[in-house]
């Protein structure tokens, strides 16, 4: 199915910025598409990769200005975080705890896309399906011993009841087995 983009209001709406804010964003270079829609997938990639660029510039030339005047409070670069008694960890600039957060609101509204097209799945969901399916199985195998064990005991000539126990508790062994092994060290 082919993507036909957001209108500019719904994507301003997703990432939680105004339809003038998502225009100049567009003329920076938000990738849109011939019908002028927003092409979600692209655009939120593109702010991932993009956003908050000339901020982080502007506090860079600001640190460096700064490293030649004055003294700062603020941590030097590559020191690690540091909590003080009274408040919060310091150490990272400001711009930079906004760039991050603005990263994982980004990934968090792919998630949601994604999500919205049917391409991500439910984790318990899978388990339950995946459990009940094995389930199944498992008794198709055991019907599977009950159905085939007179046909095999008339052919040999044998008890069919002893025929059942026998190819029953060898069943049962089997799938006992196969439900301790780790669905990657099954043999192809």
């Amino acid at each position: 199915m082919p993507d036909h983009g957001e209108s500019q209001r719904q994507f301003a709406r997703r990432i939680g910025v105004s339809q003038p804010r998502v225009n100049q964003l567009i003329k920076d270079g938000l990738p849109v598409l011939a019908n002028g829609r927003v092409d979600t997938r692209a655009a939120l990639r593109w702010l991932e990769q993009n956003l908050d660029h000339e901020r982080s510039v502007r506090a860079k030339r600001g640190s460096a200005g700064a490293a030649t005047g004055s003294s700062s409070c603020a941590a030097p670069p590559g020191a690690p975080p540091t909590a003080s008694p009274s408040g919060p960890v310091t150490g990272a600039p400001m711009a930079e705890i906004r760039r991050q957060h603005e990263i994982v609101k980004v990934a968090r509204d792919r998630l949601r896309l994604e999500t919205e097209k049917g391409r991500v799945v439910n984790r318990d969901e899978v388990k339950v399906a995946i459990f009940n399916r094995a389930r199944k199985e498992r008794n198709a195998h055991l019907a599977w011993a009950l159905r085939v064990a007179p046909l095999m005991a008339a052919e040999l000539g044998v008890d069919p009841a002893l025929m059942f126990t026998c190819l029953d508790r060898h069943l049962r062994e089997h799938l006992a087995e196969l439900a301790k092994t780790p669905l990657l060290e099954l043999p192809e």
